[in-house]
């Protein structure tokens, strides 16, 4: 979705197709995730998360607005079970959320400096 400025060029709500991932707070932002803050995916495919070195994600939510429901994220370990999505310290893990319309993680750390902060990124590719 394109919005007129007062110079007549055009700026964009939205990020659109990105050729490289993007933080939740901002296409140019560079600030770590809050935990267990909703931030919305823009129709993204992929979330990215990186864990500083005392940092990890115990838990991924995803929600969708036709249900009106937030659920955990779980992905298929191979064998035919499923389990709960984290992320270990100093860790980047990408996982896949088509459809989901927000996304919130729940984290240790205490984000006062950046080995104890998370940082979630959206991508298209």
């Amino acid at each position: 979705m394109a919005q007129s400025t007062s110079s007549g060029f055009h700026t964009y709500a939205s990020w659109g197709k990105t050729r490289r991932p993007k933080n939740v707070n901002g296409a140019s932002s560079t600030d770590h995730a809050v935990s267990t803050t909703a931030y919305f995916t823009e129709n993204q495919r992929f979330l990215h998360v990186q864990c500083g070195s005392s940092a990890n994600v115990t838990k991924i939510e995803l929600y969708y607005h036709a249900s009106g429901v937030w659920s955990t994220l779980h992905i298929d370990d191979g064998d035919g079970t499923w389990s709960q999505a984290i992320v270990a310290v100093s860790t980047v893990r990408i996982y896949e959320i088509v459809g989901a319309d927000k996304v919130k993680v729940t984290h240790a750390g205490n984000s006062t400096n950046a080995a104890n902060k998370c940082y979630l990124s959206l991508s298209t590719f």
